[in-house]
């Protein structure tokens, strides 16, 4: 469920991540100025770990919204704390790839942004939980694992978004298949597996879309298992992928719901935006409307 409110944001907490994006390229200076512009008054910390973040976060009293500057790795270990404390939260695409924030539709431009502390919406999304851990985009088992750990700090500083493409090309070429199988509490299916995605939200990876129909706000979890196949049968699979088309993408089993159940043998980690967050078994759930955040008016999901 939405719930409309009315924004009023006089007392803003900005938490910037100095190592985001390659620890450059973001306009903070502008962001600032036009933020108190509007006559907000802003405290801006940018501490480098995520353990700091989250106690700034538990200890700000008598702020009315919180930003957060960085990619999915940075607002990642904040989750369970931003759902905790209800405050409205600016996501600001600060990252490499910044998922969450296309998902939302948020703007690039540090002054647009600024200006959803005035002219924005608040909304309430869906957030995603693996063995009760948190996630907002998507949760993996498999290549795209390989790829996260590929995802070095200095190959994204130097590629920038292309360096997911780099990344799972040589992930291609190192992963191995799993036995996996799925449960929803209304059937149950056993295959042999190199890649399975739960996603939550619109975009993973970079820009590659979980399914066409997903949203933040639709309450369900989209996923999808990939088959063991040649480097050269994973790439004529990339386009379903990139494009959220994967059930009409061959050998691709997909499947909806508010939970689902996975079990691998052998065991393997779960990454969920772009973090190493538990292993399996799994379960996978959704918690419908459990995030505030400030989004364009003209954006839903």
């Amino acid at each position: 469920m939405q719930r409309p409110a009315q924004l009023s944001v006089r007392k803003f907490l900005l938490l910037q991540n100095p190592n985001s994006g390659g620890g450059g390229g973001w306009d903070t200076d502008s962001f600032l100025a036009a933020a108190r512009e509007l006559g907000i008054e802003v405290r801006h910390e940018r501490p480098d770990d995520p353990a700091i973040c989250v106690r700034l976060l538990r200890e700000a009293q008598e702020v009315d919204a919180v930003g957060v500057a960085g990619g999915d790795g940075t607002l990642s270990p904040l989750i369970e704390c931003l759902v905790e404390r209800k405050l409205p939260l600016l996501v600001l695409p600060a990252g490499t790839a910044n998922d969450f924030a296309r998902s939302l539709g948020m703007p690039e431009n540090v002054f647009q942004l600024a200006a959803l502390l005035r002219e924005g919406r608040i909304s309430e999304v869906d957030v995603g939980y693996a063995n009760d851990k948190p996630f907002l985009n998507a949760a993996s088992i498999g290549m795209t694992n390989t790829i996260s750990r590929l995802q070095t700090k200095e190959r994204k500083r130097r590629w920038g978004v292309l360096s997911y493409a780099i990344s799972a090309i040589e992930a291609g070429l190192k992963s191995r298949s799993f036995r996996a199988i799925f449960e929803d509490g209304y059937s149950r299916r056993e295959m042999r597996c190199i890649q399975l995605l739960v996603g939550n939200g619109r975009f993973y990876g970079g820009g590659m879309t979980v399914h066409t129909d997903a949203t933040l706000t639709d309450g369900t979890l989209h996923l999808y298992a990939a088959v063991p196949r040649s480097i050269f049968g994973m790439a004529a699979l990339l386009p379903f992928l990139r494009f959220g088309r994967t059930d009409l993408a061959p050998e691709v089993f997909c499947e909806e719901g508010a939970e689902i159940s996975i079990t691998t043998h052998p065991k393997r980690h779960v990454f969920a935006d772009g973090e190493e967050i538990t292993e399996t078994p799994v379960r996978f759930r959704v918690a419908r409307a459990a995030l505030t955040v400030i989004v364009p008016r003209e954006r839903t999901s």
